[in-house]
């Protein structure tokens, strides 16, 4: 995995590709204020909604999920089903141990983004971050962010 270093971001290459490989920049976040909509599905977002695609275990089916996600697009600014370390273990037998799915909603539709979740993703639970919360979950400064107690959708299964 080839690390370019630029400025205050550090960019990885995602895939076995040579130069023509996607590259993903991550920054530190500064501040996490409402946004105008935008349609367009970064790179990062695109690795990120095939890796949850590739996730299906018990009630979470991974490959629909991923499809309701694009086909609703205008609910969420970012959507990530990070893993922990167990998936170390069984990476090599080409399984994805990561069971929580974290959905960024877009203002003013997170009841619409929550019941598409409750009636369609057949998760074990479901529930909000708040503001406070995900802002330093996120890593942001918070500024021109108002309290709200609906920001991250969090989405489990068992």
């Amino acid at each position: 995995m080839a690390v370019k270093k630029k400025d205050e971001s550090v960019a990885l290459r995602l895939s076995k590709g040579g130069k023509n490989a996607p590259v993903v920049e991550v920054r530190q976040i500064r501040n996490v204020a409402p946004r105008k909509y935008s349609s367009k599905i970064s790179e990062a977002q695109k690795f990120q909604l095939e890796v949850i695609a590739r996730t299906n275990f018990n009630l979470c089916d991974g490959r629909r999920i991923a499809e309701l996600l694009k086909e609703n697009r205008r609910m969420w600014r970012a959507a990530l089903m990070p893993l922990n370390l167990i998936s170390l273990r069984d990476m090599e037998e080409d399984c994805w141990h990561a069971d929580t799915l974290y959905i960024y909603a877009e203002d003013g539709y997170q009841h619409s983004m929550e019941e598409l979740v409750r009636e369609q993703f057949n998760a074990d639970e479901v529930h909000w971050i708040g503001s406070s919360s995900a802002v330093d979950l996120m890593g942001a400064s918070g500024e021109g962010f108002e309290e709200k107690s609906q920001v991250v959708l969090s989405v489990w299964w068992d």
